[in-house]
């Protein structure tokens, strides 16, 4: 099923580090395994089970491992220890802004990932990029940088479809953040760091403190603060001849022909995240808690230069003069995110165990152009144009029983878990102001100095894309797990659930373990699940106009119209769109999990998932084919369109490696080893026509690409973390095996990117137990993807935007922190 290379390499290579401590071992004591036997509370409703005893693939990752990535967020930090997590870099700048780039498990998008915060179900992003972003366009995904790393006690992932116990999303897998429990102690920390270009630089501020409650109770605070600079993903004379005419007339254009421009990381000016976790017994068998988080951000995105000689910055008869040395566009995103939940849990030895809660999550997106200007209003164009706002929010009520039925039948006892849930979702679109999107009093009249004609503006969410949009869903599940003897365990799920908007689904799932011997089990799961569209994906309608000389050189400036319409409008519908159905998955897992020593492990996982009715944003339609279908109708004037729709299927295959061996080297202190390896293959196996519409027109041979082609086919992690004394070092090293990138038209142009390796290095030293500093290097040797064939900035190569790490180079920072 498999042709590629790398895994076999990548399993000889793990194999081979694994030999040689397990021989060391024999003569020396076991180091602590508390790693490995964590008891978790993914992907089972027992109580009594361990990532390395479940029936499905669990890793879970402690907050010490996550702080020594060194990474600033939690998507870097599992982007470091996780073999099947990706997390694609998308450029800011002139096209990006604040977007949610969120986690890709097992190559599939990032919205058929469920993540959870201390088991609840955590809202997404009200936003979405329409950009070539792997695992990414179209997606409104969580945003997990507004989860502080300082809040974490744990990440728990589990990697196998589990829409039948979590519900929609749980196609690849689900990632489930835990919050710290501390009732006293707490920490200080400050971070500093930039890129070796001297770009791109951080800081941040982050600590936690535990507060002791009545009752065996706490109160957990947690936050983190910073900015970060603009980085450059090359680094080249960055005085950039600005495009326009090709002869420099003036000397103030020849003062003016280069303007700094980063194809990168936008400015982050100011990012704020809060956390708090608590927990109070109330009376006997009650306990009340509660967990909310909070996330403040601005970014601002820079466009492309705009120098005096283009269309909008000096026309005399409208008495503009605001730029005459040309003007570089800023739209400032300020983001606005919060989650609050709290419950009842009550625990009975008769009735079982109940657990009641309710919460509400928020993700707010405003956007403001900066260095504005509607040459059609005149002098009355306002500098600051706001251009609107981007809401989705999602409220749960959830009722979930456990209870353990001792049977004479089994081994252990019966565990019976059932629940409730509703949840309500609102998605808003609010349009900006008029001048954002409002053509003036001298729109498409001729300037009598320049001879051309005078565009508008269009940035933003028009009164046209304006929209609030609504949905209930409820659902119930019953799931019924047992060790049946005392080497074979099963498991049942089933769930059903009713939307408001589309009707209902009901997926269940089985579970099967045999342990044949302490040392040896084999593992399997079989599944079907779903994904809903997101309320983004159904209400999402933007409007964007270019502004085009017909004939080439005539001075007359022309409008033409591009739209992403909203899948259920009338202008889909001539195209032949529809309300968009759910995604149905079916998921096929078998495994095995060695335990050679009590304190190392290795596990293999081979999987596949095939989903239907994949849920994809169609390429923008040209004109030649949106014109002939819109003549005559009140939608002539839209010459190019895309919209969401169910057009593809795919098939994605998959196997996964996976070891941890922890060595205790008695005066010399403990070695944490880790290697882990995941390869896998996606192929869109059926895509539709839609309406009139080639099913290849709709998602062209770059989207294809994007879903087939654009996650590397492997990747390789080895770590090594040592403590000795105060000292502490962590090496890690990640490969990323091949990806492609399809032309839209013409295959000779496809572009197959080289591996990458990428190597990290953590080094740090505590004094007396309690003052921390730490020194160290993401991608310390600077390694880079391939530059993109023909991409060119002005003339300068750039890389591709789908490489999975960036291509901004190495990063070194600093941190010291401080536990009281």
């Amino acid at each position: 099923m498999f042709h590629h290379t790398p895994l076999a390499g990548a399993i000889a290579l793990f194999i081979g580090s694994l030999a040689m401590p397990v021989v060391a071992a024999e003569t020396q004591p076991a180091a602590s395994s508390d790693h490995l036997d964590t008891v978790v509370v993914l992907g089972t409703r027992r109580g009594d089970v361990t990532a390395l005893e479940s029936a499905a693939p669990i890793d879970v990752l402690s907050a010490e491992q996550l702080q020594q990535t060194g990474a600033s967020d939690l998507s870097g930090a599992l982007t470091a220890l996780s073999p099947s997590f990706t997390y694609p870099q998308s450029p800011q700048g002139a096209f990006a802004g604040s977007i949610a780039q969120g986690a890709s498990l097992r190559g599939l998008a990032s919205d058929q990932v469920l993540v959870l915060v201390n088991g609840k179900r955590r809202h997404t992003s009200a936003n979405v990029t329409r950009q070539s972003l792997v695992n990414g366009r179209g997606a409104a995904a969580v945003d997990l940088s507004l989860i502080p790393l300082s809040s974490i006690q744990r990440v728990e992932i589990l990697r196998d479809g589990a829409a039948a116990q979590y519900g929609s999303d749980a196609i690849a897998g689900v990632i489930n953040i835990v919050l710290k429990e501390k009732d006293d102690g707490g920490n200080l920390g400050y971070r500093f760091g930039g890129y070796d270009k001297g770009d791109g630089i951080q800081r941040k501020f982050s600590g936690w403190k535990g507060i002791a409650l009545p009752n065996d109770g706490f109160l957990t605070l947690s936050f983190d603060a910073g900015s970060q600079d603009p980085a450059s993903d090359t680094n080249p004379d960055n005085r950039i001849f600005y495009p326009g005419s090709t002869s420099i007339n003036t000397p103030r254009e020849q003062n003016n022909r280069y303007r700094t421009w980063r194809w990168g990381s936008g400015n982050v000016s100011d990012q704020y995240n809060f956390a708090l976790n608590s927990e109070v017994g109330i009376g006997e068998g009650l306990t009340a808690y509660g967990f909310a988080t909070y996330s403040h951000k601005n970014t601002d995105a820079e466009g492309f230069f705009d120098p005096p000689t283009t269309l909008r910055n000096n026309y005399s008869s409208t008495a503009l003069q605001r730029f005459p040395d040309g003007r570089l566009p800023i739209t400032r995103y300020s983001l606005e995110d919060y989650a609050l939940t709290g419950g009842l849990r009550y625990e009975d030895e008769q009735l079982g165990k109940f657990d009641l809660a309710a919460n509400h999550g928020d993700n707010t997106l405003k956007s403001t152009d900066r260095n504005a200007i509607n040459p059609s209003w005149g002098a009355n164009s306002p500098e600051k144009i706001y251009t609107g706002e981007r809401e989705a929010d999602q409220t749960n009520v959830t009722l979930d029983w456990v209870r353990d039925f001792p049977t004479d039948l089994l081994f252990k006892p019966l565990t019976l878990s059932a629940g409730l849930a509703w949840r309500q979702e609102n998605y808003e679109l609010s349009a900006g102001e008029a001048a954002g999107w409002q053509n003036g009093p001298f729109f498409n009249t001729v300037d009598p100095v320049t001879r051309r004609r005078i565009p508008g503006y269009y940035s933003g969410i028009t009164q046209v894309d304006a929209a609030s949009l609504e949905r209930n869903v409820l659902g119930a599940y019953v799931d019924v797990e047992g060790q049946i003897s005392e080497k074979f365990q099963a498991g049942v799920a089933v769930r059903t659930e009713h939307y408001s908007d589309f009707g209902d689904t009901t997926n269940g799932k089985l579970s099967l373990r045999y342990d044949f011997t302490p040392q040896i089990a084999a593992r399997a799961t079989a599944s079907t699940g779903y994904r809903a569209p997101s309320l983004v994906q159904s209400g999402l309608s933007s409007f964007s106009v270019q502004v085009v000389e017909q004939p080439p050189g005539s001075g007359n400036f022309v409008e033409v119209q591009q739209r992403t319409l909203r899948t259920d409008s009338p202008e889909a519908a001539l195209l032949g769109g529809t309300s968009l159905k759910p995604e149905e998955s079916t998921s096929y897992s078998l495994g095995l999990v060695w335990r050679p020593l009590a304190n190392a492990s290795v596990t293999l996982d081979a999987y596949r998932i095939d989903i239907d009715n994949r849920i994809t944003l169609s390429d923008q339609l040209p004109a030649s084919v949106v014109l002939p279908i819109f003549a005559g109708t009140p939608y002539a004037n839209i010459q190019s369109a895309a919209f969401y729709t169910n057009v593809a299927d795919t098939r994605t295959d998959g196997v996964e490696l996976a070891g941890n061996y922890q060595l205790d080297l008695q005066q010399w202190g403990r070695l944490n080893l880790n290697a882990g390896v995941s390869q896998n293959n996606t192929k869109i196996t059926a895509l539709r026509d839609v309406g009139n519409i080639k099913g290849s027109q709709i998602v062209g041979r770059t989207t294809q690409g994007l879903i087939e082609d654009g996650t590397p086919d492997s990747k390789l992690i080895l770590s090594a973390n040592w403590l000795y004394e105060g000292w502490g070092v962590t090496v890690a090293q990640r490969r990323y095996g091949e990806w492609k990138s399809l032309n839209s038209t013409n295959p000779t142009l496809d572009q197959t990117y080289s591996p990458q390796w990428v190597t990290d290095l953590d080094l740090s030293y505590t004094f007396n137990r309690a003052l921390k500093v730490s020194v160290g290097a993401i991608n310390l040797f600077d390694t880079h993807p391939d530059k993109a064939d023909g991409a060119q900035l002005y003339g300068v190569p750039k890389y591709s935007i789908t490489s999975p790490e960036g291509a901004q180079g190495a990063f070194y920072y600093t941190s010291v922190s401080y536990d009281f």
